[in-house]
């Protein structure tokens, strides 16, 4: 009877060790994760194919206990419904910009501020040096864990007509993003922003009623705005930044070991970002110059004084300031 009773109890601790693992709930270093990554971005992005290269190294890394799949194009809804599914627990990642989350939590519109970083250098000393602090605050205010960031190219203004100076921006009808900061920046240079569905400005260009759109170069070509409004004007407004955000209280559930692999991958995944940026700027402004775009430059003096207000404007995110200021300086 001893025998039974202990055969009984080893084969329920067996099955629970079994349900603990299938489930995601790991023992020691038993643990098996399948993932579910949503993003907005199109398949053929490379932010959404560095989104499976993510979970690729990983897996491979843990032996296959971790394993996932990309879904992209907004297949798990929208960015604001991709997050309510990574706190529900039916979503394990969400890759989208970082100031993009500020229609989920107001402490992302510092990222969407008006020329935040002073240049390229100063914006990867910020993430490099200060990673774990601006992440950990980001965690504790909004509950969102940020492993690795993506680069990316620079908002720029495509017009239908040229604009070389502040005043011809001057009540400007520019089609922008439902993003809180984007919209405040137009509005602080003396435009008049438009709010309107991603799908609607190609033809919204068209019939005029806007007079502009902005947008990073790739993703402008993508769309063939540049057919509509033939020109690129290289205001380098506000930089755009991907990421990768888990749910805190879940990322913290995972091993320890897990976490490093995750952090050591997502370092990964930022350095090779940062190379693509390289060759992808230069050859967007080729393939402008191919379709006969005309790229101006131009004196940002005037756009930075004229926008210089949004960091009183977002203040309450002066931890996040403190720190890009610290990293004005090598």
């Amino acid at each position: 009877m001893r025998k039974i009773k202990e055969y009984c109890v080893h084969l329920m601790l067996g099955f629970a060790v079994s349900i603990m693992a299938a489930s995601g709930v790991h023992a020691a270093d038993a643990y098996k994760y399948s993932w579910k990554l949503a993003t907005t971005e199109a398949p053929d992005y490379y932010m959404t194919q560095l989104s499976q290269k993510f979970i690729d190294k990983i897996s491979q890394r843990t032996g296959g206990k971790v394993s996932g799949q990309v879904f992209a194009s907004g297949q798990l809804g929208n960015l604001v419904g991709a997050l309510e599914g990574l706190n529900m627990g039916n979503i394990d990642i969400v890759m989208d910009g970082v100031s993009s989350l500020s229609e989920a939590n107001k402490l992302f519109n510092v990222f969407g501020i008006a020329y935040l970083y002073d240049t390229k250098e100063h914006q990867y000393r910020f993430w490099d040096k200060y990673f774990k602090e601006v992440t950990d605050l980001i965690a504790k205010e909004s509950g969102y864990r940020l492993v690795a960031v993506i680069d990316g190219m620079s908002r720029q203004l495509s017009p239908k007509k040229p604009v070389r100076s502040l005043a011809d921006i001057k009540n400007l009808k520019i089609r922008v993003p439902t993003v809180t900061p984007y919209v405040r920046v137009w509005q602080l240079l003396g435009a008049a922003p438009v709010t309107m569905s991603f799908n609607e400005v190609y033809t919204a260009l068209q019939t005029g009623v806007v007079e502009a759109q902005e947008n990073d170069i790739p993703l402008t070509i993508a769309m063939g705005f540049y057919e509509v409004a033939p020109y690129c004007v290289l205001t380098n407004h506000v930089p755009y930044e991907g990421a990768f955000y888990f749910d805190e209280r879940t990322f913290q559930s995972y091993p320890e070991e897990l976490k490093k692999i995750i952090y050591e991958v997502g370092a990964e995944i930022t350095a090779e970002s940062r190379e693509i940026y390289k060759t992808l700027m230069a050859d967007s402004l080729k393939k402008l110059k191919e379709k006969n775009v005309e790229i101006i430059e131009l004196d940002l003096t005037e756009f930075k004084k004229a926008t210089a207000s949004m960091r009183e404007e977002y203040s309450y995110a002066k931890g996040i300031l403190d720190y890009v200021d610290k990293a004005k300086n090598p």
